[in-house]
Protein backbone atom coordinates (compact mmCIF):
# COMPACT_ATOMS: atom_id res chain seq x y z
CA UNK A 1 0.00 0.00 0.00
CA UNK A 2 2.94 2.34 0.70
CA UNK A 3 3.65 2.57 -3.01
CA UNK A 4 0.13 3.72 -3.84
CA UNK A 5 0.52 7.12 -2.20
CA UNK A 6 3.46 9.17 -3.41
CA UNK A 7 6.65 8.96 -1.37
CA UNK A 8 6.79 12.76 -1.36
CA UNK A 9 3.39 13.01 0.34
CA UNK A 10 4.32 10.33 2.88
CA UNK A 11 7.63 12.10 3.58
CA UNK A 12 5.67 15.26 4.31
CA UNK A 13 3.33 13.36 6.64
CA UNK A 14 6.24 11.84 8.58
CA UNK A 15 7.90 15.25 8.88
CA UNK A 16 4.75 16.73 10.44
CA UNK A 17 4.20 13.93 12.95
CA UNK A 18 6.67 13.39 15.78
CA UNK A 19 7.38 9.70 16.34
CA UNK A 20 8.43 10.49 19.90
CA UNK A 21 5.08 12.18 20.65
CA UNK A 22 3.04 9.36 19.10
CA UNK A 23 4.98 6.64 20.93
CA UNK A 24 4.73 8.59 24.21
CA UNK A 25 0.96 8.10 24.11
CA UNK A 26 1.56 4.36 24.54
CA UNK A 27 4.98 4.06 26.18
CA UNK A 28 6.66 5.99 29.00
CA UNK A 29 9.91 7.19 27.42
CA UNK A 30 13.11 8.41 29.02
CA UNK A 31 15.88 10.14 27.11
CA UNK A 32 19.36 8.62 27.17
CA UNK A 33 21.82 10.23 24.81
CA UNK A 34 20.34 10.76 21.38
CA UNK A 35 17.53 8.26 21.88
CA UNK A 36 14.45 7.73 23.99
CA UNK A 37 14.00 4.39 25.75
CA UNK A 38 11.06 2.59 27.32
CA UNK A 39 9.49 -0.80 27.99
CA UNK A 40 8.52 -2.45 24.72
CA UNK A 41 4.74 -2.40 24.08
CA UNK A 42 5.03 -5.51 21.89
CA UNK A 43 6.39 -8.00 24.43
CA UNK A 44 6.73 -8.34 28.19
CA UNK A 45 10.03 -7.11 29.62
CA UNK A 46 11.40 -5.59 32.82
CA UNK A 47 14.41 -3.76 31.39
CA UNK A 48 13.75 -1.18 28.64
CA UNK A 49 14.97 -2.36 25.24
CA UNK A 50 12.60 -0.29 23.08
CA UNK A 51 14.21 2.77 21.50
CA UNK A 52 13.04 5.79 19.54
CA UNK A 53 15.61 7.48 17.32
CA UNK A 54 14.64 11.13 16.95
CA UNK A 55 17.07 11.76 14.08
CA UNK A 56 15.93 8.89 11.87
CA UNK A 57 12.33 8.90 13.16
CA UNK A 58 12.48 5.12 13.53
CA UNK A 59 11.69 2.88 16.49
CA UNK A 60 13.30 -0.46 17.29
CA UNK A 61 13.14 -3.05 20.06
CA UNK A 62 16.39 -4.90 20.73
CA UNK A 63 14.42 -7.63 22.47
CA UNK A 64 11.74 -8.68 19.96
CA UNK A 65 13.27 -6.88 16.92
CA UNK A 66 10.10 -5.05 15.97
CA UNK A 67 10.69 -1.67 14.44
CA UNK A 68 9.80 0.78 11.70
CA UNK A 69 8.29 4.18 11.05
CA UNK A 70 5.58 6.15 12.80
CA UNK A 71 3.04 4.72 10.33
CA UNK A 72 4.09 1.17 11.15
CA UNK A 73 3.95 1.91 14.87
CA UNK A 74 0.34 3.07 14.59
CA UNK A 75 -0.49 0.05 12.41
CA UNK A 76 0.94 -2.26 15.07
CA UNK A 77 -0.60 -0.59 18.11
CA UNK A 78 -4.03 0.07 16.63
CA UNK A 79 -4.10 -3.02 14.39
CA UNK A 80 -4.79 -0.92 11.30
CA UNK A 81 -4.11 -1.45 7.63
CA UNK A 82 -1.57 0.91 6.07
CA UNK A 83 -4.08 3.33 4.57
CA UNK A 84 -6.13 3.51 7.77
CA UNK A 85 -3.00 4.33 9.78
CA UNK A 86 -2.09 7.01 7.23
CA UNK A 87 -5.60 8.49 7.53
CA UNK A 88 -5.32 8.58 11.32
CA UNK A 89 -1.95 10.35 11.22
CA UNK A 90 -3.11 12.69 8.45
CA UNK A 91 -5.97 13.85 10.66
CA UNK A 92 -3.46 14.44 13.45
CA UNK A 93 -1.22 16.45 11.11
CA UNK A 94 -4.22 18.23 9.53
CA UNK A 95 -3.26 17.00 6.08
CA UNK A 96 -5.74 16.01 3.39
CA UNK A 97 -5.27 12.67 1.69
CA UNK A 98 -4.20 13.00 -1.96
CA UNK A 99 -7.28 11.27 -3.35
CA UNK A 100 -5.93 11.14 -6.90
CA UNK A 101 -2.86 9.26 -5.75
CA UNK A 102 -4.65 6.65 -3.66
CA UNK A 103 -5.31 3.30 -5.31
CA UNK A 104 -8.66 2.27 -6.69
CA UNK A 105 -9.20 0.18 -3.56
CA UNK A 106 -10.34 3.36 -1.80
CA UNK A 107 -12.64 4.56 -4.59
CA UNK A 108 -15.82 3.49 -2.71
CA UNK A 109 -14.75 5.06 0.58
CA UNK A 110 -17.98 7.01 0.96
CA UNK A 111 -20.10 3.95 0.24
CA UNK A 112 -18.08 1.95 2.79
CA UNK A 113 -18.76 4.58 5.43
CA UNK A 114 -22.49 4.50 4.64
CA UNK A 115 -22.49 0.71 4.94
CA UNK A 116 -20.72 0.94 8.29
CA UNK A 117 -23.34 3.41 9.46
CA UNK A 118 -26.20 1.22 8.18
CA UNK A 119 -24.68 -1.75 10.00
CA UNK A 120 -24.41 0.28 13.20
CA UNK A 121 -28.06 1.25 12.99
CA UNK A 122 -29.03 -2.34 12.18
CA UNK A 123 -27.12 -3.56 15.25
CA UNK A 124 -29.01 -1.06 17.40
CA UNK A 125 -32.32 -2.13 15.84
CA UNK A 126 -31.61 -5.81 16.56
CA UNK A 127 -30.47 -5.08 20.11
CA UNK A 128 -33.55 -3.02 20.89
CA UNK A 129 -35.78 -5.71 19.37
CA UNK A 130 -34.29 -8.28 21.77
CA UNK A 131 -35.92 -6.53 24.74
CA UNK A 132 -39.38 -6.44 23.15
CA UNK A 133 -42.04 -9.15 22.91
CA UNK A 134 -40.78 -9.80 19.38
CA UNK A 135 -37.42 -10.83 20.81
CA UNK A 136 -38.67 -12.88 23.76
CA UNK A 137 -37.72 -16.25 22.27
CA UNK A 138 -34.20 -15.07 21.48
CA UNK A 139 -33.78 -13.51 24.92
CA UNK A 140 -34.90 -16.68 26.67
CA UNK A 141 -32.52 -18.69 24.51
CA UNK A 142 -29.61 -16.51 25.66
CA UNK A 143 -30.68 -16.83 29.29
CA UNK A 144 -30.78 -20.61 28.89
CA UNK A 145 -27.22 -20.47 27.58
CA UNK A 146 -26.16 -18.92 30.86
CA UNK A 147 -25.92 -15.25 29.84
CA UNK A 148 -27.23 -12.35 31.88
CA UNK A 149 -28.26 -8.86 30.79
CA UNK A 150 -24.75 -7.50 31.34
CA UNK A 151 -23.26 -10.17 29.06
CA UNK A 152 -25.88 -9.49 26.39
CA UNK A 153 -25.21 -5.76 26.41
CA UNK A 154 -21.44 -6.25 26.45
CA UNK A 155 -21.55 -8.17 23.18
CA UNK A 156 -24.41 -6.14 21.68
CA UNK A 157 -26.50 -9.25 21.06
CA UNK A 158 -29.87 -8.85 19.42
CA UNK A 159 -32.88 -10.46 17.77
CA UNK A 160 -34.26 -10.12 14.26
CA UNK A 161 -38.07 -9.89 13.96
CA UNK A 162 -40.16 -12.56 12.24
CA UNK A 163 -41.49 -10.11 9.65
CA UNK A 164 -40.16 -10.15 6.10
CA UNK A 165 -38.90 -6.58 5.86
CA UNK A 166 -38.90 -5.05 9.33
CA UNK A 167 -35.27 -3.91 9.19
CA UNK A 168 -35.54 -2.80 5.56
CA UNK A 169 -38.48 -0.54 6.40
CA UNK A 170 -36.74 0.82 9.49
CA UNK A 171 -33.59 1.78 7.60
CA UNK A 172 -35.53 3.08 4.58
CA UNK A 173 -37.26 5.53 6.90
CA UNK A 174 -33.81 6.71 7.97
CA UNK A 175 -32.78 7.46 4.38
CA UNK A 176 -31.02 4.25 3.30
CA UNK A 177 -31.87 3.01 -0.19
CA UNK A 178 -32.42 -0.67 -0.93
CA UNK A 179 -29.44 -0.86 -3.29
CA UNK A 180 -27.05 0.10 -0.49
CA UNK A 181 -28.72 -2.21 2.03
CA UNK A 182 -28.37 -5.09 -0.42
CA UNK A 183 -24.67 -4.35 -0.94
CA UNK A 184 -24.35 -4.30 2.86
CA UNK A 185 -25.85 -7.78 3.06
CA UNK A 186 -28.77 -6.59 5.18
CA UNK A 187 -31.51 -7.39 2.66
CA UNK A 188 -31.99 -9.58 -0.42
CA UNK A 189 -34.28 -9.27 -3.43
CA UNK A 190 -36.23 -12.22 -4.80
CA UNK A 191 -39.17 -12.33 -7.21
CA UNK A 192 -39.38 -8.56 -7.26
CA UNK A 193 -39.65 -8.27 -3.46
CA UNK A 194 -37.19 -7.32 -0.76
CA UNK A 195 -36.57 -9.44 2.32
CA UNK A 196 -34.50 -8.95 5.45
CA UNK A 197 -31.41 -11.15 5.32
CA UNK A 198 -31.91 -12.16 8.95
CA UNK A 199 -35.38 -13.11 10.20
CA UNK A 200 -36.32 -14.75 13.49
CA UNK A 201 -32.74 -15.22 14.62
CA UNK A 202 -30.46 -14.46 17.55
CA UNK A 203 -28.07 -11.83 16.21
CA UNK A 204 -24.33 -11.60 16.92
CA UNK A 205 -22.77 -8.35 15.64
CA UNK A 206 -19.27 -8.82 14.20
CA UNK A 207 -17.14 -5.86 15.27
CA UNK A 208 -13.84 -4.78 13.73
CA UNK A 209 -10.79 -4.08 15.93
CA UNK A 210 -11.55 -0.39 15.33
CA UNK A 211 -15.07 -0.77 16.73
CA UNK A 212 -17.04 -0.71 13.47
CA UNK A 213 -19.87 -3.16 12.75
CA UNK A 214 -18.67 -5.29 9.84
CA UNK A 215 -21.62 -7.66 9.60
CA UNK A 216 -23.69 -10.16 11.56
CA UNK A 217 -24.04 -13.80 12.47
CA UNK A 218 -27.52 -15.18 13.07
CA UNK A 219 -28.74 -18.38 14.74
CA UNK A 220 -32.21 -19.62 13.77
CA UNK A 221 -34.76 -19.87 16.58
CA UNK A 222 -36.98 -22.50 14.95
CA UNK A 223 -36.64 -25.04 12.15
CA UNK A 224 -35.46 -22.34 9.77
CA UNK A 225 -32.54 -23.31 7.52
CA UNK A 226 -29.70 -22.76 7.54
CA UNK A 227 -29.33 -22.96 11.30
CA UNK A 228 -26.44 -20.48 11.21
CA UNK A 229 -26.33 -17.61 8.74
CA UNK A 230 -23.64 -14.96 8.25
CA UNK A 231 -23.48 -11.72 6.33
CA UNK A 232 -22.25 -12.45 2.78
CA UNK A 233 -19.06 -10.80 1.55
CA UNK A 234 -19.59 -7.05 1.18
CA UNK A 235 -17.38 -3.99 0.56
CA UNK A 236 -16.62 -3.95 4.33
CA UNK A 237 -16.85 -7.62 5.28
CA UNK A 238 -15.03 -10.76 4.19
CA UNK A 239 -15.64 -13.83 6.33
CA UNK A 240 -12.24 -15.28 5.37
CA UNK A 241 -10.36 -12.29 6.76
CA UNK A 242 -12.05 -11.47 10.06
CA UNK A 243 -12.40 -12.98 13.52
CA UNK A 244 -15.26 -12.74 16.00
CA UNK A 245 -14.18 -11.20 19.30
CA UNK A 246 -11.03 -9.58 17.94
CA UNK A 247 -12.26 -6.14 18.99
CA UNK A 248 -11.96 -7.29 22.63
CA UNK A 249 -8.90 -9.51 22.22
CA UNK A 250 -6.84 -6.66 20.75
CA UNK A 251 -6.89 -4.95 24.16
CA UNK A 252 -5.38 -8.01 25.84
CA UNK A 253 -1.94 -8.16 24.28
CA UNK A 254 -0.41 -8.98 27.66
CA UNK A 255 -2.17 -12.37 27.60
CA UNK A 256 0.54 -13.39 25.14
CA UNK A 257 -1.75 -15.69 23.16
CA UNK A 258 -5.10 -16.03 21.46
CA UNK A 259 -7.62 -18.82 22.06
CA UNK A 260 -9.27 -19.89 18.81
CA UNK A 261 -12.80 -21.23 19.29
CA UNK A 262 -15.36 -22.47 16.75
CA UNK A 263 -18.49 -20.47 17.46
CA UNK A 264 -19.76 -17.14 18.72
CA UNK A 265 -21.25 -18.62 21.90
CA UNK A 266 -17.92 -20.32 22.66
CA UNK A 267 -16.23 -16.92 22.60
CA UNK A 268 -18.87 -15.33 24.82
CA UNK A 269 -18.94 -18.18 27.36
CA UNK A 270 -15.14 -18.37 27.64
CA UNK A 271 -14.85 -14.61 28.09
CA UNK A 272 -17.64 -14.64 30.66
CA UNK A 273 -15.61 -17.21 32.64
CA UNK A 274 -12.56 -14.95 32.61
CA UNK A 275 -10.64 -16.45 29.67
CA UNK A 276 -8.97 -13.63 27.75
CA UNK A 277 -7.98 -13.26 24.12
CA UNK A 278 -10.72 -15.52 22.72
CA UNK A 279 -11.68 -15.31 19.02
CA UNK A 280 -13.58 -17.46 16.52
CA UNK A 281 -13.78 -17.81 12.77
CA UNK A 282 -16.85 -16.48 10.97
CA UNK A 283 -18.72 -19.58 9.95
CA UNK A 284 -15.85 -20.96 7.84
CA UNK A 285 -12.89 -23.25 8.38
CA UNK A 286 -9.75 -21.38 9.43
CA UNK A 287 -8.11 -19.54 6.52
CA UNK A 288 -4.55 -18.41 5.81
CA UNK A 289 -5.74 -14.80 6.00
CA UNK A 290 -7.11 -15.35 9.50
CA UNK A 291 -3.88 -17.06 10.56
CA UNK A 292 -1.85 -14.07 9.39
CA UNK A 293 -4.30 -11.77 11.18
CA UNK A 294 -3.78 -13.65 14.47
CA UNK A 295 -0.02 -13.40 14.00
CA UNK A 296 -0.40 -9.62 14.22
CA UNK A 297 -2.04 -9.85 17.62
CA UNK A 298 -0.15 -12.57 19.48
CA UNK A 299 2.87 -14.88 19.11
CA UNK A 300 0.92 -17.97 20.21
CA UNK A 301 -2.49 -19.52 19.45
CA UNK A 302 -4.37 -22.18 21.41
CA UNK A 303 -6.78 -24.06 19.16
CA UNK A 304 -9.88 -24.88 21.20
CA UNK A 305 -12.40 -26.67 19.01
CA UNK A 306 -15.15 -29.10 20.04
CA UNK A 307 -14.07 -32.37 21.64
CA UNK A 308 -15.87 -34.54 19.07
CA UNK A 309 -14.41 -36.19 15.96
CA UNK A 310 -15.30 -33.25 13.72
CA UNK A 311 -13.63 -30.81 16.11
CA UNK A 312 -10.49 -32.95 16.28
CA UNK A 313 -10.24 -33.10 12.49
CA UNK A 314 -10.79 -29.34 12.30
CA UNK A 315 -7.99 -28.83 14.84
CA UNK A 316 -5.59 -30.86 12.67
CA UNK A 317 -6.52 -28.74 9.64
CA UNK A 318 -6.00 -25.59 11.72
CA UNK A 319 -2.48 -26.74 12.62
CA UNK A 320 -1.66 -27.02 8.91
CA UNK A 321 -2.82 -23.43 8.41
CA UNK A 322 -1.21 -21.91 11.53
CA UNK A 323 2.23 -23.50 11.54
CA UNK A 324 3.55 -21.88 8.31
CA UNK A 325 3.02 -18.45 9.94
CA UNK A 326 5.64 -19.32 12.62
CA UNK A 327 3.03 -18.95 15.35
CA UNK A 328 3.56 -21.12 18.40
CA UNK A 329 0.53 -23.43 18.39
CA UNK A 330 -1.09 -25.59 21.05
CA UNK A 331 -4.33 -27.58 20.95
CA UNK A 332 -6.74 -27.62 23.89
CA UNK A 333 -7.99 -31.14 24.57
CA UNK A 334 -11.65 -30.80 25.58
CA UNK A 335 -13.31 -33.99 26.87
CA UNK A 336 -14.88 -36.13 24.16
CA UNK A 337 -18.26 -34.82 23.08
CA UNK A 338 -18.00 -31.46 24.90
CA UNK A 339 -17.74 -28.10 23.21
CA UNK A 340 -16.03 -25.11 24.89
CA UNK A 341 -19.37 -23.57 25.88
CA UNK A 342 -20.54 -26.75 27.63
CA UNK A 343 -17.20 -27.28 29.33
CA UNK A 344 -16.69 -23.78 30.64
CA UNK A 345 -20.21 -23.58 32.08
CA UNK A 346 -19.66 -26.85 33.92
CA UNK A 347 -15.99 -26.55 34.95
CA UNK A 348 -15.27 -22.83 34.90
CA UNK A 349 -11.93 -21.04 34.64
CA UNK A 350 -10.12 -23.51 36.92
CA UNK A 351 -11.23 -26.43 34.78
CA UNK A 352 -10.03 -24.63 31.67
CA UNK A 353 -6.61 -24.00 33.22
CA UNK A 354 -6.29 -27.72 34.04
CA UNK A 355 -7.01 -28.89 30.47
CA UNK A 356 -4.17 -30.48 28.52
CA UNK A 357 -2.79 -28.14 25.87
CA UNK A 358 -0.74 -30.15 23.40
CA UNK A 359 1.99 -28.89 21.10
CA UNK A 360 1.41 -29.36 17.37
CA UNK A 361 3.44 -32.55 16.89
CA UNK A 362 2.24 -33.94 20.21
CA UNK A 363 -1.40 -33.47 19.21
CA UNK A 364 -0.85 -34.99 15.78
CA UNK A 365 0.74 -38.03 17.43
CA UNK A 366 -2.23 -38.27 19.81
CA UNK A 367 -4.63 -38.28 16.85
CA UNK A 368 -2.42 -40.75 14.95
CA UNK A 369 -3.99 -43.49 17.09
CA UNK A 370 -7.47 -42.74 15.75
CA UNK A 371 -8.94 -45.69 13.89
CA UNK A 372 -6.13 -48.07 14.87
CA UNK A 373 -6.08 -51.03 17.23
CA UNK A 374 -2.60 -50.58 18.69
CA UNK A 375 -2.96 -53.73 20.74
CA UNK A 376 -2.17 -55.57 17.49
CA UNK A 377 1.22 -55.64 15.75
CA UNK A 378 -0.23 -54.22 12.55
CA UNK A 379 -1.97 -51.41 14.44
CA UNK A 380 1.23 -50.51 16.31
CA UNK A 381 3.21 -50.54 13.06
CA UNK A 382 0.72 -48.20 11.37
CA UNK A 383 0.84 -45.91 14.41
CA UNK A 384 4.64 -45.79 14.29
CA UNK A 385 4.62 -45.01 10.56
CA UNK A 386 2.10 -42.20 11.06
CA UNK A 387 4.21 -40.73 13.86
CA UNK A 388 7.39 -40.88 11.77
CA UNK A 389 5.60 -38.92 9.05
CA UNK A 390 4.57 -36.35 11.66
CA UNK A 391 8.09 -36.04 13.08
CA UNK A 392 9.51 -35.15 9.67
CA UNK A 393 7.98 -31.70 10.19
CA UNK A 394 9.70 -31.09 13.54
CA UNK A 395 12.56 -28.60 13.24
CA UNK A 396 13.82 -28.40 16.82
CA UNK A 397 16.39 -31.11 17.74
CA UNK A 398 15.29 -30.95 21.38
CA UNK A 399 11.61 -31.35 20.49
CA UNK A 400 12.52 -34.19 18.13
CA UNK A 401 14.45 -35.94 20.90
CA UNK A 402 11.51 -35.71 23.31
CA UNK A 403 9.02 -37.11 20.80
CA UNK A 404 11.43 -39.82 19.67
CA UNK A 405 11.96 -41.06 23.23
CA UNK A 406 8.21 -41.24 23.71
CA UNK A 407 7.73 -43.13 20.44
CA UNK A 408 10.45 -45.65 21.34
CA UNK A 409 8.77 -46.25 24.72
CA UNK A 410 5.30 -46.57 23.19
CA UNK A 411 6.15 -48.84 20.27
CA UNK A 412 9.23 -50.73 21.43
CA UNK A 413 10.91 -50.09 18.08
CA UNK A 414 14.64 -49.41 17.94
CA UNK A 415 15.58 -45.72 17.89
CA UNK A 416 17.82 -46.05 14.81
CA UNK A 417 15.06 -47.80 12.85
CA UNK A 418 12.64 -44.98 13.67
CA UNK A 419 15.23 -42.39 12.68
CA UNK A 420 15.76 -44.07 9.32
CA UNK A 421 12.01 -44.10 8.79
CA UNK A 422 11.80 -40.41 9.64
CA UNK A 423 14.47 -39.89 7.02
CA UNK A 424 16.76 -37.70 9.10
CA UNK A 425 20.02 -38.49 10.86
CA UNK A 426 19.75 -36.79 14.22
CA UNK A 427 22.88 -35.74 16.13
CA UNK A 428 23.57 -37.78 19.23
CA UNK A 429 23.81 -34.69 21.39
CA UNK A 430 20.55 -32.88 22.08
CA UNK A 431 22.14 -29.54 22.97
CA UNK A 432 24.26 -27.53 20.53
CA UNK A 433 28.00 -27.79 21.01
CA UNK A 434 29.68 -24.95 22.84
CA UNK A 435 32.16 -24.48 20.00
CA UNK A 436 31.10 -23.44 16.52
CA UNK A 437 32.57 -24.56 13.25
CA UNK A 438 34.65 -22.19 11.17
CA UNK A 439 31.79 -21.71 8.68
CA UNK A 440 29.37 -20.83 11.53
CA UNK A 441 31.83 -18.25 12.88
CA UNK A 442 32.29 -16.81 9.38
CA UNK A 443 28.53 -16.59 8.90
CA UNK A 444 28.27 -14.69 12.18
CA UNK A 445 31.10 -12.34 11.20
CA UNK A 446 29.55 -11.78 7.78
CA UNK A 447 26.18 -11.07 9.36
CA UNK A 448 27.68 -8.45 11.67
CA UNK A 449 29.68 -6.93 8.81
CA UNK A 450 26.57 -6.59 6.61
CA UNK A 451 24.61 -5.02 9.47
CA UNK A 452 27.42 -2.58 10.21
CA UNK A 453 27.61 -1.49 6.56
CA UNK A 454 23.86 -0.99 6.23
CA UNK A 455 23.62 0.99 9.47
CA UNK A 456 26.55 3.19 8.39
CA UNK A 457 24.90 3.76 5.01
CA UNK A 458 21.51 4.57 6.52
CA UNK A 459 23.06 7.08 8.90
CA UNK A 460 25.10 8.66 6.07
CA UNK A 461 28.36 8.00 7.90
CA UNK A 462 30.02 6.62 4.77
CA UNK A 463 29.71 7.67 1.11
CA UNK A 464 27.23 5.71 -0.98
CA UNK A 465 29.89 4.82 -3.55
CA UNK A 466 31.90 2.99 -0.87
CA UNK A 467 29.55 -0.01 -1.12
CA UNK A 468 28.04 -2.13 -3.91
CA UNK A 469 24.73 -3.92 -3.54
CA UNK A 470 26.44 -7.05 -4.90
CA UNK A 471 28.53 -7.17 -1.71
CA UNK A 472 25.42 -8.49 0.06
CA UNK A 473 23.79 -11.87 -0.32
CA UNK A 474 20.59 -11.76 -2.42
CA UNK A 475 17.56 -10.94 -0.34
CA UNK A 476 16.16 -8.07 1.67
CA UNK A 477 19.62 -6.79 2.71
CA UNK A 478 20.78 -6.52 -0.90
CA UNK A 479 17.57 -4.67 -1.79
CA UNK A 480 18.06 -2.36 1.20
CA UNK A 481 21.67 -1.68 0.20
CA UNK A 482 20.63 -0.77 -3.36
CA UNK A 483 17.89 1.50 -1.98
CA UNK A 484 20.34 3.34 0.27
CA UNK A 485 23.04 3.56 -2.42
CA UNK A 486 20.47 5.30 -4.64
CA UNK A 487 20.01 7.88 -1.87
CA UNK A 488 16.41 7.02 -1.04
CA UNK A 489 14.91 7.47 2.43
CA UNK A 490 15.01 4.30 4.50
CA UNK A 491 11.54 5.00 5.95
CA UNK A 492 9.87 4.44 2.59
CA UNK A 493 11.74 1.14 2.15
CA UNK A 494 10.63 -0.19 5.54
CA UNK A 495 7.00 0.63 4.82
CA UNK A 496 7.14 -1.73 1.84
CA UNK A 497 8.03 -4.67 4.09
CA UNK A 498 6.25 -6.87 6.59
CA UNK A 499 6.86 -10.01 8.63
CA UNK A 500 10.30 -11.62 8.54
CA UNK A 501 11.62 -9.23 5.89
CA UNK A 502 10.74 -6.22 8.04
CA UNK A 503 12.35 -7.81 11.09
CA UNK A 504 15.54 -8.59 9.16
CA UNK A 505 15.74 -5.07 7.75
CA UNK A 506 15.25 -3.55 11.20
CA UNK A 507 18.01 -5.69 12.68
CA UNK A 508 20.31 -4.68 9.83
CA UNK A 509 19.67 -0.99 10.48
CA UNK A 510 20.34 -1.08 14.22
CA UNK A 511 23.95 -2.22 14.57
CA UNK A 512 25.38 -0.89 17.81
CA UNK A 513 28.82 0.45 18.80
CA UNK A 514 29.43 2.42 15.65
CA UNK A 515 32.19 5.06 15.67
CA UNK A 516 31.02 8.66 15.87
CA UNK A 517 33.70 10.16 13.62
CA UNK A 518 33.75 9.82 9.84
CA UNK A 519 37.28 8.42 9.73
CA UNK A 520 36.37 5.65 12.16
CA UNK A 521 33.21 4.91 10.19
CA UNK A 522 35.14 4.55 6.93
CA UNK A 523 37.66 2.22 8.61
CA UNK A 524 34.83 0.07 9.95
CA UNK A 525 33.24 -0.03 6.49
CA UNK A 526 36.53 -1.11 4.90
CA UNK A 527 37.00 -3.85 7.50
CA UNK A 528 33.40 -5.00 7.05
CA UNK A 529 33.84 -5.21 3.28
CA UNK A 530 37.01 -7.26 3.71
CA UNK A 531 35.17 -9.63 6.03
CA UNK A 532 32.29 -10.07 3.57
CA UNK A 533 34.55 -10.57 0.55
CA UNK A 534 36.87 -12.99 2.36
CA UNK A 535 33.88 -15.05 3.50
CA UNK A 536 32.58 -15.18 -0.06
CA UNK A 537 35.96 -16.34 -1.37
CA UNK A 538 36.19 -18.96 1.38
CA UNK A 539 32.78 -20.36 0.51
CA UNK A 540 33.73 -20.48 -3.17
CA UNK A 541 36.93 -22.33 -2.29
CA UNK A 542 35.00 -24.90 -0.26
CA UNK A 543 32.65 -25.56 -3.19
CA UNK A 544 35.59 -25.91 -5.58
CA UNK A 545 37.33 -28.37 -3.25
CA UNK A 546 34.19 -30.50 -3.18
CA UNK A 547 33.96 -30.41 -6.97
CA UNK A 548 37.68 -31.21 -7.28
CA UNK A 549 37.24 -34.52 -5.50
CA UNK A 550 34.95 -35.80 -8.28
CA UNK A 551 36.37 -34.00 -11.35
CA UNK A 552 38.14 -35.62 -14.32
CA UNK A 553 41.70 -34.62 -15.23
CA UNK A 554 40.78 -31.76 -17.61
CA UNK A 555 38.31 -30.27 -15.17
CA UNK A 556 40.81 -30.70 -12.30
CA UNK A 557 43.36 -28.45 -14.06
CA UNK A 558 40.81 -25.66 -14.45
CA UNK A 559 39.65 -26.04 -10.87
CA UNK A 560 43.20 -25.97 -9.51
CA UNK A 561 43.95 -22.77 -11.41
CA UNK A 562 40.83 -21.08 -9.99
CA UNK A 563 41.64 -22.35 -6.49
CA UNK A 564 45.16 -20.92 -6.80
CA UNK A 565 43.85 -17.50 -7.86
CA UNK A 566 41.28 -17.39 -5.06
CA UNK A 567 43.86 -18.46 -2.48
CA UNK A 568 46.07 -15.54 -3.53
CA UNK A 569 43.11 -13.18 -3.22
CA UNK A 570 42.46 -14.56 0.25
CA UNK A 571 46.07 -13.90 1.31
CA UNK A 572 46.11 -10.30 0.03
Amino acid sequence: MAGRISDAWLDELRSRVSLEEVVSEYVRLKQKGKRFWGLCPFHNEKTPSFSVNVESQLYYCYGCHKGGTVIQFVMEMERLEFLDAVKLLAERARMELPEREISSSTVGAQERERIFEANRLAARFYHETLWTQEGADALNYLYRRGLNDKDIRRFGLGASPKGWEELAGHLEAMGYEDSLLERAGLIVHRDGRRYDMFRSRVIFPIISPQGKVLGFGGRAMGDQQPKYLNTPDTPVFNKRRGLYGLNLAKKERDAGRLVLAEGYMDVISLRKAGIRGVVATLGTALTEEQARLMKRYAPEVWVGYDGDSAGQKAALRALDILEPTDLAVRVIDYPSGMDPDDFIREKGQEGFAALEKYGAAEYRMLRARDGLDISTQDGMTQYALRCCEILRRVKSPIEMENHLRRLVNETGYDREILLRQIGAVQPRQTMPAARHSRSEREDTQTDLAERALLTLLARAQIPQEAVCAEDFDPGVRQKLAQWLIEGKAVNAFLERLEGKELEEANMALNYENLPDDREGAIKMAEQSLRTIRRARIQKRLERLQEELAQADSDRRRALLMEIDELTKDLED
